[in-house]
């Protein structure tokens, strides 16, 4: 299931794993996971793999148009894996349009579930 609840240290996490996604399987994942954002009665932790994820200019327009507003109203801290190349230019563009002050990059899902269960 690549949208699921995780427990860390006694934090409920949602994990989204992108992993080697196409743009099209990426449309279709977000909109799983905005449904479970909306259904959550709290802010939530977030974090998602997007390594070896096809992510294209047009992916991203999708997302942001999706997902934006529910990122903003409903994610405490955002931690994202796999953020690389032309990847990063996206991520810090989609970061500053969503003013989130409490996203970060990790190279690794351990250190992204220690930053977000700090």
């Amino acid at each position: 299931m690549p949208v699921k609840w995780v427990d860390h240290k006694g934090k409920r996490i949602l994990y989204a794993d992108y992993r080697g996604l196409k743009p099209e399987e990426i449309d279709s994942l977000a909109r799983e996971t905005d449904a479970k954002l909306t259904a959550s009665p709290v802010k939530v932790l977030f974090l998602t793999n997007i390594e070896g994820a096809i992510v294209t200019i047009e992916t991203m327009r999708n997302v942001k148009k999706s997902a934006g507003s529910m990122l903003r109203d409903k994610v405490e801290k955002i931690a994202v894996v796999g953020v690389t190349g032309v990847k990063k230019v996206f991520f810090d563009a989609f970061v500053t349009a969503l003013g989130k002050t409490n996203a970060r990059s990790f190279k690794t899902e351990k250190e992204a579930l220690e930053w977000l269960v700090e």
